[in-house]
């Protein structure tokens, strides 16, 4: 476990070490997540990583979700440009 440092002005000072190890540079940007009482930090590239796997866990192989979407705004538009409600159509 790495001490880290917590400034007056409430910022936290992450070693080098530790910086390596999670490839951010000075500057760079982490995603800090509240589990439990205990403070996560992880790379944004990881936080995509694990958002992708746990939408892949609802979304069944060969799918195509954007084109989904893309369809159902497509219809939507051309219900409202008929003067149709959309209320309710989704399911």
């Amino acid at each position: 476990m790495i001490r880290v440092n917590v400034l007056p002005n409430g910022r936290l000072v992450l070693p080098v070490a530790l910086r390596e190890k999670l490839g951010v540079q000075k500057g760079g940007h982490l995603m800090a997540e509240l589990v439990g009482g205990e403070v996560h930090l992880t790379t944004p590239d990881a936080a995509l990583d694990r958002a992708r796997s746990i939408f892949r866990e609802y979304v069944a192989p060969g799918s195509n979700i954007s084109g989904e979407i893309i369809s159902d705004r497509r219809n939507e538009n051309d219900l409202e440009s008929n003067g149709q409600s959309v209320e309710g159509e989704r399911g």
